[in-house]
């Protein structure tokens, strides 16, 4: 990244960053000047998150990568995004497929359409040819 001149006040959005990479990821930014909009399911659920910056550096907005349009409305001017959402096993609607395809999708699409060039995609996925799981 940029020398904390060049990105003060400029805006990323982060998907996941209220998981255990996420965390890291939205503190360091922060500590870089960053503002951060972390964008999950349930912002509720990632005030935690605030004290990683100054007073309204680091906020929550609500979006799910299932509904394309939450995801553009979390990334309206932003300056970058950065994609750490993944699951390491399958439960209910959170499938391999749901995650690391279709929503991975959803935000480089979003990503394109809001003109943001500036995009960091983290994959869970494992690569290990003997595994049974098709995303590993």
């Amino acid at each position: 990244m940029a020398d904390d001149v060049a990105v003060k006040d400029r805006l990323v959005t982060v998907f996941g960053g209220s998981g255990f990479v996420g965390r890291h990821v939205v503190r360091e930014l922060a500590n870089r000047g960053w503002r951060v909009r972390v964008a999950c399911r349930r912002p509720d659920l990632a005030f935690f998150l605030q004290p990683l910056g100054r007073v309204g550096q680091v906020t929550a907005v609500q979006a799910n990568l299932r509904y394309p349009d939450s995801v553009a409305a979390a990334l309206r001017g932003a300056d970058a995004v950065v994609n750490l959402v993944g699951v390491l096993a399958e439960g209910g609607r959170q499938t391999f497929e749901a995650v690391h395809g279709f929503g991975a999708a959803a935000v480089g699409k979003a990503a394109a359409a809001a003109g943001i060039r500036n995009v960091v995609h983290l994959s869970a996925i494992g690569a290990d040819a003997e595994s049974p799981a098709a995303y590993a």
